[in-house]
């Protein structure tokens, strides 16, 4: 039966190591006949620095000590070639004791090695290139911040500088060059608001956002921004309504960070709604959450691009898209926001129906 065995290399040796039996799956395995092995150390197997240290001297006095040795590692064959070798070598004794020899079962893993091997330089290659894109990454998330600094400092002096002329600090002004200051203005605040998201959105992935959590009233909170938009929405024609249970309506919350999430959604709303629009906020309070929906009638959204809203520059084409402005990072900071809240923000949405944006905040952090 050994001398049948052909996937395994199966042989006897002498208690000094020399070679005494060698089976079909020896010969495969290493390239010797019988006839050029038997009689021969087994330490022609091995690798010429393992000779060196000794290692077949050992295995088989670890063997002898113990009833058996299991080892891989690097083999050489008959014509010099190396496989990858799992060897186990067993002592056998006879009735009284003594050692008779060793039986030595070789199998030769080298494919299992190579795709293993193969496997730890793809795994190392892609952390080399997981550092290297964390490295951009923050590079990235450097630059961002800086130019965003760099930009906002003398934007705002040019909002300042607009604002005196538009209020007549520099004198009557013909009404023209008004309208194009005016206009100049307007650009500037666009500017302003998409330096600012950047920049909240740089120390969001720089992790840098940290909440100051603690229950909150999200009633008086919805209150007060119904009464801080209302006006803002009526120049609009646009109007705003509030449904909110009776009484408090508590949530683990930082009110700044979370009052600016909201404020978000409904400038959202605000711009993709016709005039003459309601845009309604609706507040209950569930067994876990305290949900907030905001709701509009304005052009709505497609299925397929749903899953698009919370990404990173990432803006909808739709029917109002030419006339809106954005940086597509509103509603990916809106995400981040809920997300550090341990909470959940979702949308439904219909094209020419409207969107409602469903929010779930923690009642207990």
């Amino acid at each position: 039966m050994v001398e049948s065995v052909q996937d395994y290399a199966i042989f006897f040796m002498d208690a000094d190591g020399y070679i005494q039996t060698w089976n079909r799956g020896a010969q495969k395995t290493k390239g010797y006949r019988p006839s050029e092995i038997i009689g021969k150390h087994f330490s022609n197997f091995y690798m010429q620095k393992d000779i060196e240290d000794k290692k077949p001297e050992r295995e088989l006095k670890i063997a002898k000590e113990v009833g058996r040795v299991e080892d891989e590692g690097w083999r050489v064959r008959k014509d010099g070639s190396k496989f990858w070798a799992n060897v186990v070598i067993t002592a056998l004794y006879d009735d009284e004791g003594e050692l008779q020899g060793f039986a030595k079962v070789t199998r030769n893993l080298t494919e299992r090695k190579e795709h293993e091997d193969s496997l730890q330089a793809a795994n190392r290659l892609l952390l080399e290139q997981q550092k290297e894109l964390q490295r951009l990454n923050e590079a990235k998330d450097d630059f961002i911040s800086l130019a965003s600094h760099q930009l906002r400092t003398p934007a705002t002096a040019i909002k300042q500088l607009l604002g005196l002329l538009i209020e007549g600090f520099g004198g009557p002004m013909p009404e023209n060059i008004l309208n194009i200051i005016e206009k100049t203005y307007e650009s500037n605040e666009r500017q302003i608001e998409i330096v600012n998201n950047l920049l909240q959105v740089a120390q969001m992935d720089a992790g840098k956002v940290v909440l100051r959590k603690k229950a909150h009233d999200l009633n008086a909170l919805l209150l007060s921004l119904q009464k801080q938009y209302s006006g803002v929405l009526a120049d609009k024609g646009q109007s705003l309504k509030l449904s909110r249970q009776s009484g408090a309506l508590l949530g683990y919350i930082d009110e700044q960070y979370f009052r600016m999430a909201i404020e978000n959604i409904l400038d959202n709303a605000s711009k993709y709604s016709d005039e003459g629009d309601e845009i309604e906020i609706i507040a209950e309070a569930g067994n876990q959450y305290v949900h907030i929906a905001i709701k509009d009638s304005g052009v709505g959204i497609s299925p397929e691009d749903i899953p698009k809203l919370f990404e990173k520059f990432q803006r909808i084409s739709n029917d109002m898209s030419h006339r809106v402005s954005g940086s597509g990072l509103g509603l990916y900071w809106v995400d981040k926001i809920i997300d550090l809240h341990n909470g959940k923000i979702d949308v439904e949405s219909q094209p020419g129906v409207g969107s409602t944006f469903h929010i779930y905040i923690p009642i207990g952090g």
